[in-house]
């Protein structure tokens, strides 16, 4: 099980994109002094910013090095500085989806339905899932230090806290979230969302009703029914169909998923913030994942 002692700041995600191709040693053992250095952090949050990226999907490791992703290079080409609020919500969907190794930030935006409660009930509610999977209940010290400690620090060092309405301290020492529907990502993320659902589920079709449930791409970003039906609608007439759209034939409410490569529509995504028009970003997004695609071949 990944360790994820403290949460992670937004600086720490920065520099990674920044100086990571300068330093692929940065997270061995034996360059924890020049992390401490690059990252401008303690030697305790070192493993604590490798694991919170690589869970993000921004940081590898192959043959002793560390690299980029994909994902985080397009980042690096495009935002460096990680100002656009749109790639904070691809990361967000990154460390919620199924299977995330940040299983209590994943079980907290599809398990737990409550959007005001105090530390005992999410704590009650992340034990029982802890106790699916393991024979020993979870220890106070476990609970404390590895569980919820880094939990809070993640929306507390991040937009994802009070920007987003993930997660907010109130001021009688409970917490609370803003209900579904209080913001949207953009249409582009929530397609690259859909589409890495769709891969990772082996789907090309599916009911919007499915994706409501937990673990799916509505229940992740915190869309009502109506919301996600609509961003559906709007990538359906963006893209032409190209990337996705909905029937509501019947009612059955059918959403056919293409099989375009997710990352794709992250760098559209950043050519329509460019003034781009959506089907010349969606080209140019696709061009850029071949190119990304060929570099990588030739690196083996």
């Amino acid at each position: 099980m990944a360790k994820f002692e403290f949460g992670f700041e937004e600086t720490w995600f920065r520099l990674i994109i920044k100086k990571i191709s300068e330093h692929p040693d940065l997270f061995l053992p034996s360059a924890v002094e020049k992390a401490q250095t690059v990252l401008r952090i303690g030697k305790l949050k070192v493993g604590a910013a490798r694991v919170w990226a690589e869970t993000a999907g921004i940081l590898q490791k192959k043959k002793q090095q560390f690299s980029l992703t994909p994902l985080g290079r397009i980042v690096g080409r495009h935002d460096p500085d990680m100002d656009d609020d749109g790639i904070w919500w691809a990361l967000h969907y990154k460390l919620a989806r199924q299977n995330s190794p940040a299983w209590f930030y994943a079980v907290y935006f599809n398990e737990f339905s409550q959007d005001s409660f105090d530390r005992g009930m999410l704590e009650k509610h992340l034990r029982e899932w802890w106790d699916l999977d393991h024979e020993k209940p979870m220890t106070d010290s476990t609970f404390d230090k590895l569980i919820f400690s880094p939990f809070k620090q993640v929306f507390d060092g991040t937009r994802l806290g009070n920007d987003f309405g993930f997660f907010t301290a109130h001021e009688n020492g409970g917490y609370h979230r803003q209900p579904v529907g209080y913001r949207e990502p953009p249409p582009a993320i929530a397609a690259y969302a859909l589409l890495d659902w769709a891969r990772q589920h082996k789907r090309q079709s599916v009911y919007l009703e499915k994706l409501m449930d937990p673990w799916g791409v509505g229940r992740i970003l915190r869309l009502d029914r109506h919301g996600l039906d609509k961003l559906i609608v709007e990538i359906g007439d963006r893209y032409e169909k190209h990337v996705a759209w909905i029937s509501h034939t019947a009612g059955l409410n059918s959403v056919s998923i293409m099989d375009v490569s997710p990352l794709a529509l992250v760098s559209a995504h950043y050519h329509e913030l460019d003034g781009e028009a959506p089907l010349d970003s969606l080209a140019a997004g696709l061009a850029e994942v071949r190119e990304l695609e060929t570099k990588l071949s030739q690196d083996k």
